[in-house]
């Protein structure tokens, strides 16, 4: 049997944490699952997955907290074969101009959109000492400006002002460390796990089609730049 690799997910709140984990144990990866602390108390109560991977608290707004989550992946695992940075979090909903507080934009993007360049930057030198690196970036559709201009389009009318546009900076800054990183060997792909049968009920549970994406994006297919 081939080695395992080393993945780190990340997790804030959408729940899709675990679900990333139980995906990648089953296809030969060990898992380290970095939680903040509302997650991180969640997912403490599910004796049954901790026998599975290994489960960190991690404050993402914090580089402290990064540092020393570096530290204990770098000492123990000398490696990170892939980051999945899931986590985010989302406030103010339906708020127009005039309820927006610019603190609570400033926490959506603080978790959403910084503290996914923070644990990159921190984490590239161990994803330089695997093989065959990869960081999976997971985005939403909210923040593709293309089709929240299409009237058609199921959110188009969605007023999630501060979630949708740190997606938005996500997707672009994405493309331009892809543009970064395709000379090296770390691969970085955006990855939107969402797909809802219906456009009035939100929910973030993958579905069979999706899920079949994911597997493949971490067997190694390789990143496009459009």
């Amino acid at each position: 049997m081939k080695a395992k690799r080393i993945a780190v997910v990340t997790e804030a709140g959408n729940g899709l944490g675990n679900t990333f984990s139980n995906i990648l144990l089953k296809n030969n990866y060990d898992v380290i699952l970095a939680a903040s602390k509302k997650s991180f108390e969640l997912l403490s109560q599910d004796a049954g997955a901790l026998q599975n991977y290994r489960l960190i608290e991690t404050d993402f707004t914090s580089e402290k907290s990064i540092i020393e989550l570096k530290s204990m992946i770098s000492s123990e695992y000398g490696k990170v074969d892939l980051l999945i940075n899931n986590a985010e979090i989302a406030n103010g909903f339906g708020q127009k101009i005039d309820q927006i507080k610019i603190d609570e934009v400033r926490e959506v993007f603080e978790t959403n959109f910084f503290a996914v360049i923070r644990i990159i930057q921190l984490l590239k030198p161990l994803l330089e000492k695997s093989d065959d690196p990869s960081i999976i970036n997971i985005t939403s559709a909210l923040g593709d400006v293309t089709k929240m201009k299409d009237e058609n389009f199921c959110y188009s009318n969605y007023c999630v002002m501060a979630y949708a546009t740190s997606k938005a900076a996500l997707n672009l800054y994405t493309h331009m460390q892809c543009k970064e990183f395709k000379p090296s060997k770390i691969n970085i792909h955006s990855f939107d796990p969402v797909a809802l049968k219906n456009c009035t009920h939100n929910s973030v549970v993958i579905q069979e089609g999706v899920k079949d994406e994911f597997i493949s994006l971490i067997k190694k297919a390789k990143p496009i730049i459009s």
